[in-house]
């Protein structure tokens, strides 16, 4: 019995208390990927954000380009392709196009046929830099949940060009890509199976963007209705000059509706609203900035004032006309007096420019030494401003545009001009869209040559159910070679010349 008790009260004895307290160790949370601070090399970077997100480091590599096909570096083996090492095809990779400049970071990012997750997503926002400005994932299954995470290292980067083709799984989200605040210039959307229904909130949105210069949606399921909200966005875009919407399903009423956008617009009930408060509130900025108007006859004599000025001047020039007459006449007495002086001066004209010289050569080798540090940064400035830069045309506020004319109380505009290049090449267009295109290139050839802009360049309607033959295909054709930019007229000497060498 005894023993028992001992073993109870050794059960109930309370244990002993220490006054020392455990330390608390934050190790763990210092080793997150949000407390890393990138050190601006890529792979550095990312094999250390891969290591606290406790996800496995991909292989990182250089994309390899085709050889060169000319020059002395040129193989003598075949250049249409390049040799890779066996069954590397197949294991996950990311391959990146380093920087120049600074070939710690990268410039481009490729990832082409594996999954892309959202934990690499987050990876690749903790490590990329600035310096990337492109990112190609083709069939990368990106969905809903990861597509926030893209738009996330898109925003921070800054990335001009993406590429997302074959990834048809966020196709309700596309239309963030075109935001009013999306750095994108180069946006493609091949073969995602887009449907018409996705196209009203891209159109929306694609109406406040002025960044957007390249859209492809080729390959997808817009159709006539899509083009048609397609088409409402573009209406007040002037930023978009390369569109392309081949193998869509688009019939000629579609043509029909993009014939219109590129001749006239009538403008809304909305649209004419917001133009009037635009002119006022120019109105009211050009106010602003001018000078106040002083009331006639009772202007004062004031410091910054112009008619007190010439005033005064005046007055103060009339009353000492007299005694610069006297100062003069004083002056030339005292020239007389001192001609010893003056034909000592003249003799020494010859050491005088000696000197002058000799003090020449010397504020020339001080102001070159002191040239010497900043002889690089004018050297660099000069060379960009010898580098030729293209001329973009900038178009204003299409709500601003001059007034066509007035039909039934509606202001019509010019309609939209900065589109240079149409593909709609693969679609179901007729000779009835055939001719709805002519009519508006022939329309852009007599309007936008008097404003000074080209308008629609290049229109291709390959693998398209009309007759070739027809004489609008063909009128359609000849407007389209003599609108090509590097379409070169023929000169009427060479005509005279062929026709005699003929005869």
């Amino acid at each position: 019995m005894a023993k028992k008790k001992e073993k109870n009260s050794a059960k109930e004895d309370p244990p002993p208390t220490t006054d020392a307290t455990p330390e608390y160790d934050n190790s763990a949370e210092n080793n997150t990927p949000e407390s890393y601070s990138a050190s601006g090399d890529f792979i550095v970077d990312f094999n250390e954000v891969c290591k606290r997100s406790e996800l496995m480091p991909i292989c990182v590599q250089s994309r390899t380009l085709p050889p060169a096909t000319t020059g002395p570096e040129a193989p003598s083996g075949p250049t249409t392709y390049t040799t890779r090492e066996k069954f590397s095809f197949f294991r996950p990779k990311i391959e990146v196009d380093f920087d120049e400049e600074s070939k710690a970071s990268i410039k481009s990012m490729f990832i082409r046929g594996w999954m892309v997750e959202a934990s690499l997503l987050n990876v690749l926002l903790y490590s990329v830099t600035p310096a990337l400005n492109t990112i190609n994932l083709w069939k990368c299954g990106i969905s809903d949940n990861t597509f926030h995470h893209l738009r996330a290292v898109i925003m921070k980067a800054q990335v001009k060009n993406v590429n997302l083709d074959s990834n048809p799984d966020c196709p309700g989200l596309l239309h963030l890509l075109v935001a009013e605040d999306s750095p994108i210039t180069h946006l493609s959307l091949r073969s995602n199976k887009i449907q018409a229904e996705q196209m009203i909130l891209f159109g929306k949105n694609l109406t406040g963007n002025k960044t957007l210069s390249y859209l492809s949606l080729y390959n997808n399921n817009i159709g006539d209705d899509g083009l048609g909200y397609l088409v409402e966005g573009l209406r007040m875009n002037r930023s978009v000059l390369t569109l392309n919407v081949g193998h869509n399903r688009i019939t000629s009423k579609g043509a029909e509706t993009l014939s219109s956008l590129l001749t006239t617009l009538s403008l809304t009930h909305e649209e004419v609203v917001s133009r009037r408060k635009i002119l006022s509130d120019n109105k009211s900025s050009a106010q602003a900035e001018e000078p106040p108007n002083t009331p006639s006859g009772k202007a004062r004599d004031r410091p910054g004032s112009r008619t007190g000025s010439h005033t005064t001047l005046d007055k103060s020039k009339s009353k000492t006309s007299g005694k610069g007459a006297k100062k003069e006449t004083k002056t030339e007495k005292s020239g007389a007096k001192d001609g010893r002086k003056s034909e000592q001066g003249g003799k020494s004209k010859d050491e005088k420019r000696k000197a002058l010289s000799r003090a020449g050569t010397n504020l020339d080798s001080k102001t070159k030494s002191k040239t010497k540090g900043t002889a690089g940064k004018k050297n660099l400035e000069e060379k960009e401003q010898e580098t030729p830069q293209p001329e973009v045309l900038e178009f204003q506020n299409p709500l601003l545009e001059p007034n066509e004319f007035e039909d039934d109380g509606k202001i019509v505009v010019p309609g939209n001009y900065a589109l240079t290049s149409i593909n709609l090449n693969n679609n179901d267009i007729d000779d009835t869209g055939i001719a709805h295109l002519l009519e508006a290139l022939s329309f852009q050839e007599q309007r936008t040559m008097k404003r000074g802009v080209r308008g629609l360049l290049r229109l291709t309607l390959k693998n398209n159910p009309f007759d070739g033959s027809s004489k609008a295909a063909s009128d359609l054709g000849e407007l389209l070679t003599k609108r090509d930019p590097f379409y070169e007229h023929p000169h009427p000497e060479d005509d005279a010349s062929n026709v005699a060498a003929n005869t």
